[in-house]
């Protein structure tokens, strides 16, 4: 049985929130390289969103330097990293041995809303029941595109919602049937082209199911202890409010599992006072680490910059005015209060010192900082530049961020980066 994380009391451990970001960037693996697999470095590091663009891969390439596109393809078709319904409905990229545990927590947060979803549109679970089971007839003839797959199961077995699937965005029983069996473990995604920047899939009949031989718990409660230990070990010291927003909990939730995690609190001086951290993790963070001397260009919705509120707990005070584009807010704001930045930042060490974009019309990568950096560190952000724009034009093959993200959008980022000065 976990054990109830401490109370917070005055003897809570200390720290700074420059030893913080000494610690999330080396766990992170931007200080330094991580040994291991890509799924390994992907456990340690955080699961990655696929948001159908680039950012998948410069993601993991800021981790593993010179990824090649075609090694972490591999290690998707491999399954080795899996496609799947993750945290706050999102699709993220998850080593195999998180699958199980994950398709139940993003399987218990669907269902609640599906629920509501399916009586507004009048598809009962019979009904659904009857779709899944002619379409995994069907896949385990051999994979297919949803559309696809629609147009070989028999006739007469997949109705159109009509106006009122419109309105919930149901157009058919299909789609929640694929979904169920995703968490069923009967049928599981791949990418279109075997590529991850894509966020058109094939459908597949699993050979053998992740659930063969997991031990997922079987109480709510448990399970999300079980995520709050990933995410901790992952992004700690971190606060219940971080956790609350990365996972999609109620804080009420979040803090029960928080409590049966067994983690332990650290107060972090200009940040939180009460953050939290697996209990091996303390006597690390007392240690003395030497100044970080990395260079990164990460990728916009890359979780270092996120996981703790946003861009502000990894740039200095004096940046925070500054107006940046931000997602899902068409005219932006100040850095300092963006949750996610929809523009790419440049680190040096462990702050964001910069942004950066393909810019299409030069066939390269622009960045700029927000003050001058010293000769010997501009070399080097110049040099990852070069590096990388190489990577998106010969690799990738494009810059764009998300699927439906476009040449247009990526010119008019770059454009704001080059206006900023020098």
């Amino acid at each position: 049985m976990a054990r109830k994380a401490a109370t917070p009391v005055d003897s809570t451990p200390r720290i700074t929130l420059d030893r913080a970001r000494a610690h999330w960037l080396r766990t992170q693996g931007l200080a330094a390289p991580l040994n291991g697999s890509l799924e390994e470095v992907v456990a340690a590091t955080g699961w990655v969103r696929t948001l159908g663009g680039a950012d998948v891969y410069l993601a993991v390439r800021a981790r593993v330097p010179g990824l090649r596109r075609a090694d972490l393809d591999a290690a998707a078709d491999a399954n080795q990293l899996q496609v799947i319904p993750a945290v706050r409905g999102c699709i993220y990229m998850v080593p195999r041995a998180d699958v199980p545990l994950v398709l139940r927590v993003a399987e218990e947060a669907y269902r609640k809303r599906a629920e509501r979803e399916h009586e507004k549109v009048g598809l009962e679970p019979k009904e659904l029941a009857d779709v899944a089971e002619a379409a995994l007839a069907t896949l385990r003839k051999g994979p297919l595109t949803t559309d696809a797959l629609r147009k070989a199961m028999p006739a007469g077995v997949v109705r159109s919602l009509g106006e009122a699937g419109k309105k919930v965005g149901i157009s058919s029983p299909l789609p929640p049937a694929l979904r169920h069996l995703e968490f069923e473990g009967k049928v599981e995604r791949r990418m279109e082209g075997g590529r991850l920047d894509t966020e058109r899939y094939h459908w597949r009949a699993t050979t053998r199911s992740p659930f063969t031989g997991a031990k997922v718990p079987a109480a709510t409660e448990e399970r999300n202890a079980r995520l709050a230990a990933i995410f901790f070990r992952q992004f700690g010291p971190a606060s219940v409010e971080d956790f609350a927003a990365w996972a999609a909990f109620s804080q009420r939730d979040a803090k029960a599992a928080v409590a049966k995690a067994g983690l332990v609190p650290v107060a972090v001086e200009d940040y939180a006072e009460v953050t939290y951290v697996p209990e091996d993790v303390l006597a690390t963070l007392r240690e003395k680490v030497p100044p970080a001397t990395s260079v990164s260009l990460l990728p916009a919705h890359d979780l270092y910059v996120s996981s703790h509120g946003g861009p502000a707990r990894v740039t200095d005070p004096e940046h925070h005015a500054l107006q940046v584009p931000s997602w899902g807010a068409s005219k932006g704001g100040p850095l300092g209060e963006a949750a996610h930045m929809f523009v790419r930042p440049v680190l040096d060490g462990e702050k964001v010192v910069g942004l950066w974009e393909f810019d299409p019309k030069a066939d390269d990568v622009v960045f700029r900082t927000f003050a001058p950096l010293a000769p010997k560190r501009r070399k080097a952000v110049q040099a990852l530049a070069e590096e990388t724009a190489a990577f998106l034009r010969d690799d990738i093959g494009h810059a764009r961020s998300f699927s439906l993200d476009n040449l247009d959008s990526v010119q008019r980022r770059a454009d704001f980066v080059k206006s900023l000065s020098k």
